[in-house]
């Protein structure tokens, strides 16, 4: 490659760079006004025209980012993906209860309050992906992450084995979303009720008393 053509790479990389990080920006700023739209407004009075008036750009920008299902989704996984990196330090080891359920409530309560708290949403948001038309990364990497505490939480004081741990925390978890879900559908507004559902649900999968 001579100099000139070295040139030209190098400034069609920085072009493109920059390209890319505009696209990342406006993403993130289209997500943004998504979720504080969806918070003040609701998802059903939202509109991607709304959306895209507040972000300051075209509606066909919006709808490359997603649509207003899709938007929700990401928006309520960010949700939740900052409730788990809240939660991470939670030492449930020296400071968490004796009794194996009550030590999965203090594991999922972060997101029993993200739930309660937007109730209107996290309706939506369960309809959306019961439907299956969108992925949440709900099934994905934040799952992985909670089944290995759970599974933690469940081997800590001898509740389950280590060999039967892993399929015992991937059917609370199938469970707990199940739960959520379940209460989202129903429409309750009241959270010791999702909280006192998720206890009997944990219970009956993890059945030791301590």
């Amino acid at each position: 490659m001579n100099v000139f053509s070295e040139h030209v790479h190098r400034k069609g990389a920085r072009v493109a760079s920059s390209r890319e990080q505009l696209k990342q920006a406006t993403q993130l700023r289209v997500l943004e006004v998504a979720s504080r739209l969806f918070q003040e407004r609701g998802f059903a009075a939202t509109t991607v025209r709304d959306i895209a008036g507040a972000a300051g750009v075209s509606t066909g920008t919006v709808m490359m980012v997603g649509d207003k299902n899709a938007l929700l989704v990401r928006v309520f996984d960010s949700m939740v993906a900052a409730e788990h990196a809240r939660r991470a330090g939670i030492d449930l080891q020296s400071t968490g209860p004796d009794v194996c359920v009550d030590r999965l409530g203090v594991l999922v309560q972060p997101f029993v309050l993200l739930f309660t708290d937007s109730p209107e949403l996290a309706r939506s948001y369960a309809s959306i992906l019961v439907s299956g038309a969108h992925s949440s990364s709900l099934f994905t990497d934040l799952a992985a992450q909670l089944i290995d505490d759970f599974a933690a939480a469940i081997t800590m004081r001898g509740c389950s084995s280590q060999a039967d741990a892993p399929a015992k925390a991937k059917a609370l978890y199938a469970a707990y979303v199940g739960t959520l879900f379940t209460w989202s559908a129903l429409g309750s507004a009241d959270p010791s009720g999702l909280t006192d559902s998720l206890r009997t649900t944990f219970a009956a999968i993890c059945t030791c008393k301590e």
